[in-house]
């Protein structure tokens, strides 16, 4: 006789098939998948990529040798001279103006390159008493770059206080006699840029009975600032920022720098 046994459990017969049934349904499954080519394995879930910072989006601006004025920009000095690119003798930048009681690195600005002048005569032509500035650059070109317009404007204000405190103040600097203010700062044209114009007088020990006649110019366009000087040597000034009439004298040359300073900073 054949041994009896018991047949198998039917509970434990039935996990085992629906197990072995999906494993071969699945089997399948990727086999007609890879057949008819229209599958492909699943991509690892990742976090989201990270996008461009507003840094990248808006890259800082700088200046360049372009956004500096040259003497080709700049109009002819009275009595016939010719003004000159020339860094000679010029003043240091952290004295750029007798009224300049701090570096311009205190303005904050990220950039800052710069240039000077100086205006030559021929023989015999010279419309000025001779003086150091002969010697020396008169007039001088500051480029600034800061990080947005608002850093540019409280720069323009810190410069304006400074002129305006030096003006004002009893105590002049080292060597400074007789220190006036001869023109308040007053806007001048600029267009797209907004710019004013300030001028003080003063001796040095020996220069009586004329003056020097020191002139700042605050040009500026959005993110961006010029800061020009002229100076002359005179017993008074033949100069004038409002030129329309017929009695004004001749057009101030802080004029013609901010003029230049205004396609510049626009470069």
């Amino acid at each position: 006789m054949m041994p009896v046994t018991s047949p198998p459990d039917r509970a434990h017969l039935a996990p085992l098939t629906r197990q072995t049934l999906r494993r071969l349904g699945a089997a399948a499954a990727i086999a007609s998948c890879l057949l008819l080519a229209q599958c492909s394995w699943p991509n690892p879930v990742t976090g989201p990529t990270p996008g461009p910072t507003s840094d990248s989006l808006s890259p800082k601006r700088t200046i360049t040798d372009a956004n500096l004025i040259t003497a080709a920009d700049l109009p002819p000095p009275i009595g016939g001279g010719k003004v000159l690119e020339d860094d000679r003798n010029a003043r240091s930048l952290d004295h750029l103006s007798i009224c300049q009681p701090q570096p311009l690195e205190t303005l904050g600005a990220s950039a800052i390159k710069s240039r000077s002048f100086r205006t030559r005569y021929p023989s015999g032509d010279r419309p000025f008493p001779r003086s150091s500035l002969e010697d020396e650059p008169d007039r001088y070109a500051v480029a600034l770059q800061f990080a947005d317009p608002s850093a540019a404007q409280r720069a323009k204000s810190i410069f304006e206080n400074w002129v305006i405190s030096c003006a004002a103040s009893r105590e002049p600097p080292r060597d400074i006699r007789g220190l006036r203010p001869s023109v308040d700062w007053t806007p001048v044209p600029a267009d797209p840029a907004q710019a004013e114009v300030a001028e003080v007088a003063y001796r040095l020990d020996g220069s009586a009975p004329n003056a020097y006649y020191e002139s700042v110019g605050l040009t500026v366009l959005q993110d961006r600032m010029m800061i020009t000087v002229h100076l002359f040597y005179a017993d008074e000034s033949p100069y004038s920022l409002t030129v329309d009439d017929d009695e004004g004298g001749f057009a101030h040359p802080q004029l013609g720098l901010i003029e230049a300073a205004g396609r510049r900073l626009s470069q």
